[in-house]
């Protein structure tokens, strides 16, 4: 055997010789200067492209919100690891003897604008509605209110929030969120940005139209991007703010509530209504915090908590917790054909993802501690298909993880037979807190759970 790749390598080194020996004689027999012009007309368009892209990115830069810094990690996702398999199994929690398997907080997510591409966070402020900067916005269109015949006074058109659910492209606008610093170098406390609590920036993919949109998309290539469109919003703009921009307070329907917020859909670019593939009008709400929606159901009470529970634009409850040994369970007993996704935690947009306990050991929790903080376990989290969607790409597959979480964790009586549950939905026992990624996870008190739903 050896004799036999011995002779053909023999020949492929001859055979290379030869051709190299045409080529060099060719390109020594071409003219000076075509040579040059043929170098040149292949490396000056990428560069042109790449220059115009820089160009762009640089006056973006040049716009960023003044006396503000942005929130986010700057360093790779705290989740860059998670299918490592050490994070597939329980440890024990932590005691003197095991204090290297401490049970702990991985990563941490806000998402400022409901269904929108979320912000990882090393540490931050938990508030009686949960994290702090969470579900503060959400898109909503305007749609032909149901009929009733008993209230004549209905508006014939009423704001429904808006998810990835019915619009999967919402996973590819990204979110930046900007907060007064008076450390950044631009700060000063009556700035238009700073009065205005901070701004949210939002993009999306989006290509101009002729030449200038098909070198920006070259440019982009090159760094392995996409060309966006960004605009901006007040992240809590003032009384005098709201009047100048022509900003609106208006009534919008989140499942079965009816809340009082603020529209500002006249700074919403037309292009994302149809990059979304919106057919009504679009609106882009920001919540009242002064009018967030009451908590009941599975939340303690005010006579046990001290302050009634509240949420902004999340579905129900403050906070989301997610094990991530548990999601690796799922993921082991989805079909292994093709086209099936890895299952990333990222997917069930979790506020807190967490590592230690066994798969499930979170449904026996009714109160723990993170960190320094008490949080009130409150009941499963009942999955719809939004987890079917690649949180990264937009894209939704057609039956999973929905199809294995219905088939073998409708563990939930009060959930429903066919409906499948991952996670657990946290109140925070006090109103104001911090976490920090690395924190402790503590069990306090244990038992049972059922859901009661809206």
């Amino acid at each position: 055997m050896a004799a036999f790749f011995e002779h053909y390598r023999g020949i492929l080194e001859q055979h290379y010789a030869i051709y190299s020996k045409q080529l060099f004689d060719y390109l020594s027999s071409i003219p000076t200067t075509t040579y040059i012009l043929t170098v040149l007309a292949i490396c000056i368009p990428p560069i042109i492209a790449l220059t115009v892209y820089e160009l762009g990115q640089a006056r973006l830069r040049a716009e960023q919100p003044k006396g503000c810094r942005k929130l986010g990690l700057k360093i790779d996702s705290n989740l860059s690891n998670e299918f490592d398999a050490k994070f597939s199994e329980g440890r024990p929690p932590s005691t003197e003897e095991t204090s290297a398997e401490w049970w702990r907080l991985k990563s941490m997510w806000i998402y400022p604008v409901k269904s929108c591409r979320g912000v990882e966070l090393n540490r931050g402020t938990v508030v009686a509605s949960g994290l702090e900067y969470d579900r503060q916005f959400s898109f909503a269109q305007l749609s032909r209110a149901t009929t009733n015949s008993q209230d004549t006074e209905k508006p014939a058109h009423e704001w429904q929030f808006i998810t990835q659910r019915q619009f999967p492209a919402l996973a590819r606008v990204r979110t930046e969120v900007w907060v007064p610093d008076q450390a950044v170098q631009t700060y000063t406390p009556h700035g238009e940005d700073v009065e205005s609590g901070g701004v949210i920036i939002l993009s999306f993919p989006y290509q101009e139209p002729g030449w200038r949109g098909t070198v920006a998309r070259w440019g982009a290539a090159i760094k392995g991007t996409v060309p966006e469109k960004h605009f901006r919003v007040p992240f809590d703009p003032s009384p005098a703010q709201i009047e100048k921009a022509g900003y609106t307070f208006e009534n919008i329907k989140i499942w079965k509530d009816t809340v009082r917020a603020l529209n500002m859909e006249v700074d919403i670019p037309e292009e994302l209504r149809s990059y979304l593939g919106i057919s009504h009008k679009l609106g882009l709400f920001r919540v009242d915090n002064t009018r967030l929606r009451e908590v009941h159901r599975n939340a303690p009470k005010k006579e046990d908590l001290g302050y009634q529970p509240v949420t902004g634009f999340q579905d129900a409850y403050p906070l989301h917790l997610l094990n991530l040994a548990s999601v690796r369970d799922v993921e082991r007993k989805m079909p292994k054909v093709k086209g099936v996704p890895r299952l990333s935690a990222m997917r069930f947009r979790a506020n807190l993802i967490i590592t230690g306990p066994e798969a499930y050991a979170e449904e026996t929790w009714r109160r723990i501690k993170i960190g320094y903080y008490e949080y009130d376990v409150s009941c499963r989290t009942a999955r719809c298909k939004l987890p079917n969607i690649d949180q990264m790409t937009g894209e939704r597959h057609p039956s999973e993880p929905d199809k294995t979480l219905r088939s073998f964790r409708a563990v939930d009586r009060g959930a429903g037979p066919n409906i499948g549950c991952l996670g657990m939905q946290l109140v925070p026992v006090a109103k104001e807190s911090a976490l920090r990624v690395g924190d402790e996870i503590t069990v306090l008190e244990l038992g049972e759970h059922e859901y009661i739903k809206q």
